[in-house]
């Protein structure tokens, strides 16, 4: 049986080659995760980590027209009133109405974990139908019904057969993964099984005669589609970054569509309608369009992030080639780049030589580090949330520029700032939730993506190096915080290695 064929998705531990426990040189790191050792790799220590459901409530809060359902104790849906905000002013910024979801809980009490909240879910998804007619109601499987064998799956087909809406069901086990990047494949597992990927006809397109030969609007469509790309985003590629995209290209002459964000059933039905599908991260997207080369034939690429000069060129180039449209897409970037330069060339005296320390995703860390060191500043070290063989790419690259540089796969505050206090870094580029821990610190920092600006393509290059110019200018906020706040952890903690825990 295929993965997805499965009710409940694999955890990313039992998919890939998966590490959140390492320090030492990107050699090291390729060599040890060829081999398979870093799957042995934990710690005798943990103080953090991050529930997969967080992600995966992330991205379902933002498509339009659904409801959520969260069967679990009511605490598990407490996080959702911070998401509706943001998935709100992401669809505004998108030109969609700021509607915040719905959602409702099953509030699971101790007498439901006893005995069972199945009865409980099918209420509350009749409820969610009747009341607010969604167009798509998501059902999410907490830690607690996982625990207790409730069987989710056959209360979701039910529910289907008398709902007007799709009824999607979104395993979120937490406890049975620790990589939280497992939550990605969660939200697109309920995707693929439970809503329609293809046009309906009648409702989507007029069906044409059976001959159809000759029929102009055949014809037009076809060529529309062949040159048709999907372009998937994820909760950290903003409307900044996707705009910049589609611009790029655009240029080039092609149509661009975004999924799975910010989208609704009708435009899901579109997905298997293009001649292209384009992931800028493995970590959020091969998931998805493994599926969807499996089942439609759609082609896919997992391009890597458009960050600097050299990424953005090859990402524009990769794709372009797929379409015949190598040349114009070097000429694009040989005009784009001409205009960078002549705007960042007040910036790059205020940066160089800065000591940077890098922490966020996988991929992300890997390709702006490179950048970076380009522009010149000194990468210190850099540090990944996880690390999985789809990371193998870039990380050879790292390994090439990188060579005796230390770099870690952690996701520990106490280890992040043990690193801090002995490298003592001109400037932290991390990703976001850091940044008060960091001002703590004493360090001035910049979010490594933010959905209110762009990071990617010619515009990212100008819009971080104006931000990092910007960082440098005052930090008295910091200095002035680090000398009235104590962190929780004794001297002696600083004086050992950051990742003296980490044990084979």
């Amino acid at each position: 049986m295929s993965y997805y064929e499965q009710a409940i998705p694999p955890v990313r531990d039992q998919r890939l080659k998966i590490a959140d426990s390492f320090a030492g040189s990107a050699c090291e790191m390729l060599e040890c995760a060829k081999s398979g050792c870093m799957l042995n790799r934990s710690r005798l220590f943990w103080q953090t980590g991050a529930c997969q459901m967080a992600l995966t409530l992330m991205m379902a809060a933002t498509v339009e027209r659904c409801a959520i359902v969260m069967h679990g104790p009511i605490g598990c849906g407490s996080q959702l009133h911070a998401l509706s905000v943001q998935s709100g002013k992401g669809k505004a910024k998108r030109g969609k109405q700021p509607v915040p979801p719905v959602w409702l809980s099953t509030n699971l009490q101790e007498s439901d974990v006893i005995g069972g909240g199945e009865l409980k879910l099918s209420r509350t998804i009749e409820y969610a139908d009747r009341e607010f007619r969604p167009q798509i109601i998501f059902v999410v499987s907490t830690c607690a019904p996982n625990i207790i064998g409730d069987d989710v799956e056959e209360i979701v087909r039910k529910a289907g057969e008398f709902s007007a809406a799709h009824v999607v069901s979104l395993h979120c086990p937490g406890f049975k993964s620790r990589v939280v990047a497992s939550a990605y494949d969660a939200f697109y597992h309920g995707l693929l099984r439970h809503l329609p990927l293809s046009p309906e006809p009648w409702r989507d397109f007029i069906p044409h005669a059976a001959d159809g030969q000759g029929d102009i609007e055949q014809l037009k469509y076809e060529h529309l589609k062949s040159r048709t790309l999907n372009l998937w985003n994820a909760t950290s590629i903003g409307p900044g970054d996707e705009e910049e995209l589609i611009r790029l290209l655009g240029a080039l002459g092609l149509r661009v569509r975004m999924f799975a964000e910010y989208s609704n059933a009708d435009e899901f039905r579109q997905i298997s309608q293009a001649a292209l599908n384009v992931s800028m991260c493995s970590v959020h997207d091969d998931y998805m369009l493994s599926f969807l080369e499996e089942k439609f034939g759609t082609p896919y690429m997992i391009a890597g992030m458009p960050i600097g000069f050299g990424d953005t060129r090859q990402w524009l180039k990769s794709i372009a080639a797929r379409f015949g449209l190598e040349d114009e897409a070097d000429r694009l970037a040989d005009y784009e780049e001409r205009r960078v330069r002549e705007a960042i060339a007040p910036f790059l005296p205020k940066i160089q030589g800065k000591r940077v320390l890098l922490c966020g995703g996988v991929v992300r860390v890997g390709s702006e580090a490179i950048f970076l060191k380009e522009l010149g500043m000194e990468i210190l070290t850099f540090r990944a949330y996880h690390y999985d063989n789809g990371a193998e790419k870039i990380y050879e690259r790292v390994a090439e520029e990188f060579p005796d540089t230390r770099i870690a796969v952690s996701n520990q505050i106490f280890e992040f700032c043990n690193q801090i206090k002995k490298l003592k870094p001109d400037l932290v580029i991390s990703h976001n939730g850091t940044q008060g821990v960091l001002a703590k610190l004493g360090v001035p920092s910049v979010q490594l993506f933010d959905v209110d600006r762009s990071f990617f393509g010619y515009g990212g290059i100008f819009s971080l190096l104006q931000r990092i110019v910007f960082a440098f200018r005052n930090t008295s906020y910091q200095k002035r915080l680090s000398e009235h706040v104590k962190f929780p952890y004794r001297e002696s903690w600083y004086e050992k290695d950051a990742f003296h825990y980490i044990k084979d």
